[in-house]
């Protein structure tokens, strides 16, 4: 008899290995293994067949071939390799992928108020799409950025006194010329519109009184990139430096996460 006291862990070779009812390839087929599956079997053998425990009370025997004791962690058969291999060659290259995600950009936002330039770098929140067919169908590689900074800048509190409130919404969209640096690589520039709206409320002392008004301002211009993206699988990070040309001039860098779509 073959005694399970001591069993031994076995890694299943074969997908779709068959496990027999008795000792014997003649006997009915009780069940069918995956490739790479580990479950007990006996150290002894009864000819060329091991007893394999397929649960708790669920017993039967499988071909010494079938199995190899020990735990492995096995290499894809050659019909898999070739479909993954195959799979990578038909997705598209990186630099043909639209991807679109969470932006974050630190921008040294300038401004002509007060009787002069001032900036402070602020951080704005929002979303970036880019590649081909985003905007216009066909060969042309587009980048769009939708922000907004929640908030006054600094400056008008350090002038005025007084807190203020209000945001910051830039949009920009870009006609981008990308260079790919292998296979999950690019870089990247281009130039294209911004618009920009801006909505203060502020309180200026008069005297014994505060007077509070709102100052809303509302451009056009141009912004001008260049960066570097990577893709890890089905998505990718991006980075770049931008500058500003409006009323004012001004700099910012900005990150972003995308996602294939």
């Amino acid at each position: 008899m073959i005694s399970w006291g001591q069993a031994q862990q076995a890694t299943v070779l074969l997908d779709g290995a068959l496990v027999y009812q008795d000792a014997d390839f003649d006997a009915p087929v009780i069940a069918t293994l995956k490739r790479g599956a580990v479950h007990s079997i006996s150290t002894g053998k009864k000819g060329p067949f091991f007893k394999i425990r397929l649960k708790p009370g669920s017993v039967g025997w499988i071909s010494d071939t079938d199995v190899k004791p020990g735990v492995y962690k096995l290499a894809a058969p050659k019909e898999e390799k070739k479909r993954v291999e195959e799979k990578e060659e038909k997705r598209k290259p990186f630099f043909a992928t639209r991807y679109r995600g969470p932006a974050l950009d630190f921008i040294n936002f300038t401004e002509d108020t007060l009787g002069q330039e001032r900036s402070e770098f602020l951080p704005f929140y929002g979303v970036k799409f880019n590649g081909f067919n985003t905007i216009f169908t066909g060969e042309i590689y587009t980048e769009g950025n939708i922000l907004f900074h929640l908030g006054a800048p600094k400056y008008y509190s350090e002038v005025t006194g007084k807190g203020g409130d209000g945001f910051i919404f830039l949009a920009d969209f870009l006609f981008q010329t990308v260079l790919p640096q292998g296979k999950n690589g690019i870089f990247f520039y281009g130039f294209g519109p911004m618009f920009r709206y801006s909505h203060f409320t502020l309180e200026v002392p008069n005297g014994t009184k505060t007077l509070s008004y709102s100052a809303d301002d509302m451009t056009l211009g141009a912004v001008f990139d260049l960066g570097l993206s990577w893709r890890f699988g089905r998505y990718s990070v991006r980075t770049d430096a931008k500058y500003y040309w409006e009323r004012t001039k001004y700099y910012g860098f900005g990150l972003n996460l995308g996602w294939e779509f």
